[in-house]
């Protein structure tokens, strides 16, 4: 009777966790994910919800140049080694060499389209093709729209996903764009926008649009080779038509309020853990022992602290020498030249852990998405020396929102780091502030993680979702701005009071001419 009783109770407990790990009516499911990217930081996201997902219960794959450091059941690592072509050009940032992004896209498109192009060709990709049981591929983007073609290797739908905000080159799917309404990523989040913001929200938007046709211009020929259409692949354009999701790591409290298709789905924060790892023993004791508080400083997976100039080295190790906060610094090498009593280094440390630590007081960044965005949800005010893309704005958002100070990379001096590191630590406005941004950016009927999972888990179960398709992602950029539709109008107005003016003059003449002759003939009569 006992055995039986403990028998049923297993078998209602095992339901319990199938019914918690797969709602919905979603079995198992072959999960494929593919990011052939260099950077590290582009991937922690959906490393992450592949990890939940293999919990869940399906079987998770996953192509990268960085796998997992530990194995993770249902989780399989497909390690595809490519070449660090952002290296030198972080490198030269580092130095202080010239930053201007419209040098540098050219250069970083090509390298993610040479990287993508090798993933594909791969024999380890090569043989996960031939497989073809997957269920959905998840494809990580960033200038390389050409691995949208692989939904037809593998006949299986497709979810790009995307480790920045929202921007023009991920809307494949023909995300309606509020120029007048929504100031772009480059503009910063101003809220409402002035006339002049109008006009330069426009003028940004439209060079946006055209570097978008430029990367498509230059990614065209990679498609045509991997997916020629000569063997009945789709055209360019309907491949990119035919996602069935974008997932972007963004969420509206960081950003302004934007309108968004069903298939737009914000999950910024998929990194951050709601319940912190242990941390490494040493990294533990070091900062459990800062009593005055500690400091983090890393400049995110891409650039190197070792790579730092003669003179700005020297200025930030001059400034955190004299602070009596304990450092941890991400530094890439064994050993630091003149490292300060007062700093720990390490080649690669758990940042999202690291912040979350009671005694953790400030952040010192590089202004990375995922960096802001886990300091302000662990409740840690910033410093930031952005470095170049959106670091920028996002650094001077942090400023304007009032958890943070910004210090010029080009012109950094001890005492202007000194000087904005105290000003945050000693100023309780900071600290204060943060939590508030926390508070809000926490505040959300489910977790990203949960909403990730949810879209993931949708679109298998509606065999790629066709219904979410947004028909204006079928009409051209003339008719999305009824460009063609004003055109007719216009012309329609035009022939049409052309026709009254004819209309108009013609019985004018008959009335005039009507009297003249009138006119006339009584003259004749005297």
């Amino acid at each position: 009777m006992a055995s039986s009783r403990l028998l049923s109770l297993l078998v209602i407990a095992f339901s319990g966790l199938l019914l918690i790990s797969l709602p919905n009516g979603t079995d198992s499911a072959k999960i494929l994910c593919l990011f052939s990217t260099a950077s590290k930081s582009h991937v922690l996201g959906t490393q992450a919800l592949l990890k939940h997902l293999a919990q869940r219960g399906h079987e998770v794959t996953m192509v990268s140049a960085f796998p997992l450091s530990k194995p993770v059941k249902n989780y399989r690592d497909v390690y595809v080694p490519i070449e660090d072509s952002f290296g030198p050009i972080m490198a030269s940032f580092m130095k202080g060499d010239s930053r201007n992004m419209l040098k540098i896209m050219p250069v970083i498109t090509h390298a993610s389209l040479e990287n993508t192009n090798f993933t594909l060709n791969s024999p380890q990709f090569q043989k996960l093709i031939k497989e073809k049981k997957f269920d959905v591929a998840i494809l990580g983007f960033f200038m390389n729209d050409f691995v949208v073609g692989v939904r037809s290797w593998l006949n299986c739908p497709t979810i790009l996903y995307f480790s920045a905000g929202f921007s023009s080159m991920i809307n494949v799917v023909g995300n309606p764009t509020e120029i007048s309404a929504v100031p772009h990523l480059l503009l910063g989040n101003k809220n409402p926008m002035s006339f002049f913001d109008r006009v330069k929200n426009t003028l940004i938007y439209t060079v946006d649009y055209v570097i978008t046709k430029f990367i498509s211009y230059k990614t065209q020929p990679y498609y045509d080779y991997n997916f020629p259409a000569e063997k009945g692949f789709p055209s360019y354009e309907e491949a990119k038509r035919n996602v069935s999701l974008v997932m972007f790591n963004s969420y509206f409290t960081q950003t302004v309020p934007r309108p968004y298709l069903p298939n737009m789905v914000e999950v910024g924060g998929l990194q951050i853990k709601s319940k912190p790892d242990p941390l490494p023993e040493d990294i533990q004791a070091w900062l459990d022992g800062a009593k005055d508080g500690a400091i983090f400083l890393s400049f995110g997976s891409n650039l190197k602290s070792s790579n730092l100039r003669q003179d700005k080295f020297d200025a930030i190790i001059a400034s955190l020498s004299k602070l009596k906060q304990r450092i941890i610094w991400k530094w890439d090498s064994e050993d630091m030249p003149s490292k300060p009593a007062n700093v720990m280094i390490g080649k690669w440390l758990p940042q999202d852990d690291i912040l979350a630590h009671k005694n953790l007081k400030l952040f010192v960044t590089h202004g990375g998405l995922g960096s802001i965005t886990e300091s302000m949800y662990h409740g840690v005010p910033i410093v930031g020396m952005p470095m170049f893309g959106d670091q920028d704005t996002n650094v001077a958002q942090v400023v304007k929102e009032g958890w943070g100070a910004s210090v010029s990379f080009d012109d950094i001096t001890e005492q202007q780091l000194t000087g904005a590191i105290r000003e945050v630590l000693e100023n309780p406005k900071y600290a204060e502030q943060v939590q508030t941004m926390a508070a809000l950016y926490k505040d959300r009927p489910q977790s990203s993680m949960d909403l990730a999972t949810y879209w993931v888990e949708y679109v298998i179960r509606h065999k790629g979702a066709p219904h979410l398709h947004y028909q204006g992602s079928d009409l051209n950029v003339l008719q999305r701005y009824l460009v063609d539709v004003m055109a007719f109008l216009g012309a329609a107005v035009f022939v049409a009071l052309k026709v009254v003016g004819f209309a108009l003059c013609r019985i004018k003449r008959m009335i005039c001419g009507g009297g003249q002759k009138k006119q006339k003939q009584k003259q004749k009569r005297h």
